[in-house]
Order: structure tokens, then sequence, then C-alpha cells
């Protein structure tokens, strides 16, 4: 749903979050955004919780966060930071991957600047996972 420079996003029930994310702003033609709120619950995800360290979460855990949304190489980039409990503990770090259960909801505010990612070859060589760095086009 499209409210001016908004893009409210429901995710339902199998829905997995990164991909969905992506597939919204595409299909509205948002280049650069702020991901003001996410919220919702996951079945499964796996995060970044440092550099080196990423960790499989299941089954069914609560999740808040928020990120951007830039572009490499002419594709949208979504970098979501999340918070996820359930009462086996409780995480924060990078979604990488997140299937929602039951349903989560994403406010989306486009920017007019044009936010684009470059690949950093010492980012990588120093075992950052998501290797990308932001920068104004």
């Amino acid at each position: 749903m499209r409210a001016d420079n908004y893009l409210i996003v429901r995710l339902d029930q199998g829905d997995e979050v990164i991909s969905s994310l992506t597939e919204a702003v595409k299909a509205e033609g948002i280049r650069s955004a702020a991901v003001l709120s996410f919220v919702g619950a996951l079945k499964g995800c796996r995060l970044i919780l440092r550099k080196g360290l990423e960790k499989d979460i299941d089954p069914h855990v609560e999740a808040v966060g928020n990120g951007n949304i830039s572009y490499f190489r002419g594709s949208p980039m979504v970098h979501l930071h999340v918070s996820v409990g359930s009462d086996a503990g409780t995480w924060v770090g990078h979604l990488l991957r997140g299937v929602t259960d039951v349903f989560c909801e994403a406010v989306i505010a486009a920017l007019p600047a044009a936010l684009v990612r470059s690949y950093s070859e010492e980012l990588a060589a120093s075992g950052v996972t998501v290797p990308y760095v932001l920068d104004l086009e």
C-alpha cells in the first residue's frame, strides 16, 4: 500500500522477508529508502551476529528492526537489522534470511537521494559477510 512517499508492506505466512521487500520496492519504483519500522514474527531466520558469526534461529521468534534500501548493480539491496527473541533467548543482527510466521509489517520511506552500494575487496578480505559500502550517487 502506497501513501505519498511511504510504502507499507504486509508480509504473510511463508513470505521470505528480504526478497519480498525487494520485490515491493521494485514494483513501486523506489530506488532508495529508509526502513523506518519492521515488526512481526518469523518462523526461521539467519542473522549475522558479528563479523564471522552467523546463526540460524528456529522455529518462532518475534522481530523488530529497521534499515535502508539502496542499489547495487541495478538491483535493490535491502539492509535490515533486527532484534529477534523467544523464550529461548534474544539475538540482534543483520537479517540474511527470514520466513514470515503469521505476518510481518514494514514501513518504508522513499528517499530523494540515490543510495548506492559498492563491493569492498578490503572488507571481504577481512571476513565481512556482506562487504557492500553505502554511498550517494
